[in-house]
């Protein structure tokens, strides 16, 4: 890869955090960076830690290859994305699938699909919540927006962007495209039409079929998954706290399966 092409390029990757004794999290090194190309290993490092007041709760790692030293990027634990406030698909920061004791569902509360979740009943977020409040009315219909994209559902792209979409995610093209026609004025119609497209994925592992799909919709670069070498740790050159914040989403069950029928078609 050129120096100029490799500079000018977002890089998105993601690694595991795993505590360490004293409990703090810390990423797991990768054994290529987000530069790579071929098989060889690389030599990473942490250049500098990030504390971010939303996100995943705790202090993300920037790094850096001395093999490809064509700048820093910042390592995402599973389930975030670049510059993300809220989680893309619940998983824990080492990268465990978070289920629903009773449903064995993905808990798709704890990530920005709450937004349709909540307006699919027709449950609108306040609009005077406190400024620290994630769950305001501007917050809900930017988050109906972007997941709308993500699933490829937005009235802005084009039917060859959706059945790219629709690939990625593994459903049925004609069954994602009928929802896209639902998307409609009304938040709770958009609700039900980001809830189908995501149930349509069925069981199993979310993340990689989410992330191929929001690198089609054009919403982050191409992610690379972080093959980590097993007993290293990244070091890191600064302290300060890594432990998780305090807290969890509130109990809820996975979005309903019971979706009315203008809004769930079945093809012809």
């Amino acid at each position: 890869m050129a120096r100029a092409e490799a500079e000018g390029k977002r890089v998105f990757q993601v690694a595991p955090y795993e505590a360490n004794e004293g409990g703090r999290l810390r990423a797991v090194l990768p054994s290529r960076c987000a530069f790579a190309e071929g098989t060889g290993a690389c030599r990473m490092y942490v250049h500098h830690r990030r504390h971010r007041q939303t996100g995943p709760g705790f202090p993300l790692e920037v790094v850096r290859c001395r093999d490809h030293s064509y700048g820093c990027y910042t390592l995402n634990p599973p389930g975030h994305f670049p510059c993300g406030r809220k989680a893309l698909a619940p998983y824990s920061p080492a990268g465990v699938l978070q289920l629903d004791a009773s449903t064995g569902q993905p808990v798709w509360e704890a990530t920005l699909f709450r937004a349709a979740q909540d307006a699919a009943p027709g449950e609108r977020w306040p609009a005077d919540s406190p400024w620290d409040d994630s769950r305001r009315r501007r917050t809900q219909g930017r988050w109906l927006h972007f997941a709308g994209r993500l699933l490829g559902v937005h009235p802005e792209q084009n039917e060859g962007t959706r059945e790219r979409i629709a690939a990625r995610l593994g459903v049925p093209v004609v069954r994602l495209l009928d929802q896209a026609r639902c998307w409609g004025v009304d938040w709770r119609t958009r609700g039900f039409a980001i809830l189908a497209v995501l149930l349509m994925m069925g069981p199993g592992s979310p993340l990689d079929r989410l992330l191929a799909a929001g690198a089609v919709a054009d919403l982050w670069p191409e992610p690379r998954r972080g093959v980590a070498t097993p007993g290293r740790w990244i070091v890191v050159r600064s302290g300060g706290p890594e432990r998780m914040a305090p807290g969890g989403p509130r109990s809820r069950g996975p979005p309903s399966t019971t979706l009315p029928a203008s809004v769930v078609r079945t093809p012809m």
